[in-house]
């Protein structure tokens, strides 16, 4: 699903992305989960050892006064420290409800499935020559571009925003969120649908990379950066349609490499919005907003209307 952050971000920034949306956002995004800082990173110092006689200490063995041993406890890691808010989306929503949600407002995303809709060949037929269209005219071009969001596609929200976690370290937390919420819940819905990638379907796609061993349906790709840019649309309304044009051109390079049909993209956008309206309406006290309402202080920016997404 790739989208880690080592948002490490390492986000740390580590976004050390490695996030692994890695999911391709990593899920692939790299999640970076060893929580260390990149300013405390590998130093071989401590292991260099003067063993000889009569030598002077390898290193200083005295503990330092009581009184100077710190709380050091903190600041978390923004790829650890969204953890704690998972745990009340899981209990608090009903968020493995939304396939009823999808057959109730958007059914023709399903007419993909023998199951649920008689037609069903035409229907991926024609998914299939967008995609055989989107090979022949924009995957060569876009391919650099592709290759690094597969894994690593946090980076571009961070350097659309110029994310830094000293001054936006609860804003990082909500991006970090986003993609564990958008793993969870991708990977919920590619093993109750199982729909098999486009190459499986039509081996002439013949995707550059893969394709990830996971279902289709829906994009982890789409629903995670839609849930990126729709959780930064709560904290920097400002930036709405940058972010939105973000989130589109990421997906949709996904169907450009011929790893995710149209509806897998249109997909992952609507759960994405299902699961943020879940969250906004969760009662007073929530944790997750009030942690949306500490990276909007990060911004200070005033309500901002944005024009409709232009076409990528």
């Amino acid at each position: 699903m790739g989208m880690g952050m080592g948002m490490g971000m390492g986000m740390g920034m580590g976004m050390g992305m490695g996030m692994g949306m890695g999911m391709g956002m990593g899920m692939g995004m790299g999640m970076a989960f060893g929580a260390t800082p990149p300013e405390l990173g590998f130093r071989p110092l401590t292991l260099q050892y003067d063993l000889g006689p009569n030598a002077d200490p390898s290193f200083p063995d005295q503990l330092l006064p009581k009184e100077c041993w710190k709380d050091r406890v903190g600041p978390w890691d923004p790829d650890v420290l969204c953890l704690l808010y998972i745990t009340e989306f899981i209990r608090g929503t009903d968020w493995d409800k939304i396939d009823a949600e999808i057959v109730a407002q958007r059914p023709e995303l399903l007419h993909w499935d023998p199951n649920s809709y008689a037609n069903f060949e035409k229907f991926v037929s024609g998914e299939i020559i967008q995609l055989q269209q989107l090979m022949q005219t924009d995957r060569e071009r876009y391919m650099v571009e592709i290759l690094a969001q597969h894994d690593n596609a946090p980076g571009y929200w961070v350097s659309l925003m110029a994310v830094n976690n000293r001054e936006h370290h609860h804003t990082l937390v909500v991006m970090n969120l986003a993609v564990r919420i958008g793993q969870i819940v991708a990977s919920f819905y590619k093993y109750h649908y199982k729909r098999p990638r486009p190459s499986f379907v039509c081996p002439g796609l013949l995707p550059e990379f893969g394709p990830p061993a996971h279902a289709s349906f829906p994009s982890g790709h789409s629903l995670q950066s839609w849930l990126m840019s729709l959780f930064l649309e709560e904290v920097a309304p400002a930036y709405t349609y940058e972010l939105e044009w973000l989130a589109e051109r990421v997906a949709l390079n996904r169907e450009r490499a011929g790893v995710h049909y149209r509806s897998d993209t249109e997909a992952g956008k609507f759960i994405a919005e299902k699961c943020k309206a879940k969250i906004m309406a969760l009662p007073t006290g929530s944790k997750i907003k009030e942690l949306f309402e500490e990276a909007k202080k990060e911004w200070g920016q005033p309500v901002a209307i944005a024009p409709a997404i232009a076409p990528v």
